[in-house]
């Protein structure tokens, strides 16, 4: 029998982390389990989640574990619970009803699969944000499917992808075990998720989405976002260097050159990368959100294959 091991990692956002426990322990049956990390919050995480979720397993450290290094450790601990499954699951994630249910159901439908549940706006639970990536076909990118589709369009079952990501996936044990854990020294925030599952992959564990497992999550506070605001010189440095941007220059062009097709691809993907996010910062302060909006979905339509 699937047995799951829910891994949150947290920092200093008590309140959210624990509106995205009730909601989870809402439908979640007894014989998972949920290991919330801290990475030192000064808040009253630790001391809240004791009291209000006894049942969770806390893991408590410092500031310097970061996202990759916090659910290495609830990885473990998942280990130690003799866990099938580790489920990866941001703190701000919000439950559906049929969430756990569905990604067991895809689990044991492909045993040896890695699966996603799609991902909705919170504000507007019937709109996608992500249902899976495919790599284009002349470059190294990966491009998002049905983003801000309606999720009734979506359709039933799963749907096998080039790309997941860490907000809401579901690990068959065997996956670290044969591939190793996230490479905190390489990529302690970002691209870590990205990492690890482009080794799953080559290694022969299918990436797939789960079409009717849905989770929800504000997108607007994931990390540093160029895109629904404008930023100013101190907020482009920060896209290009902090570690919680997925623009931060070391981290992307680690994980390019390490999963190239080719010289030619990262070359070309690198370029292309770092200029549409400077074409992006000039036209938002240039246009209003709307247009903007409306000129990045025609763009993103017309460019993702390439």
């Amino acid at each position: 029998m699937t047995s799951i091991a829910v891994v949150i990692p947290t920092f200093n956002r008590c309140a959210t982390l624990l509106f995205g426990l009730s909601k989870l322990f809402e439908t979640m049956p007894a014989r998972h389990q949920v290991i919330v990390v801290d990475s030192g919050s000064t808040d009253g995480t630790p001391d809240t989640v004791r009291k209000q979720f006894p049942q969770v397993y806390l893991i408590e450290g410092d500031s310097t574990l970061w996202w990759t290094a916090a659910t290495n450790a609830g990885i473990r601990k998942a280990k130690d619970l003799g866990c099938s499954h580790v489920l990866t699951y941001n703190d701000d994630n919000v439950a559906t009803p049929a969430l756990l249910a569905n990604l067991v159901q895809a689990a044991e439908r492909a045993p040896n699969s890695i699966v996603s549940a799609v991902c909705c706006y919170r504000d507007q639970p019937e709109l996608i944000f992500f249902a899976g990536r495919l790599r284009a076909e002349r470059s190294d990118r990966f491009y998002y499917l049905d983003h801000d589709a309606p999720l009734s369009a979506l359709g039933k079952g799963q749907r096998r992808v080039d790309m997941l990501h860490g907000m809401c996936t579901l690990f068959p044990m065997a996956v670290f075990d044969e591939v190793g854990l996230f490479d905190e020294q390489a990529f302690p925030q970002v691209f870590g998720d990205d990492d690890l599952l482009m080794r799953a992959s080559r290694a022969g564990f299918p990436l797939q989405v789960a079409l009717e497992a849905v989770v929800l999550n504000d997108r607007t506070k994931a990390g540093i976002n160029p895109y629904d605001r404008r930023l100013g010189p101190m907020g482009i440095i920060q896209l290009l260097v902090s570690r919680k941007s997925t623009f931060q220059i070391a981290a992307r062009t680690r994980f390019l050159w390490r999963f190239r097709r080719s010289f030619f691809f990262f070359c070309k993907t690198w370029i292309f990368d770092y200029s549409r996010l400077f074409t992006v910062l000039s036209a938002r302060w240039v246009l209003p959100f709307k247009a903007f909006h409306w000129l990045g979905i025609r763009w993103g339509q017309r460019l993702q294959r390439k």
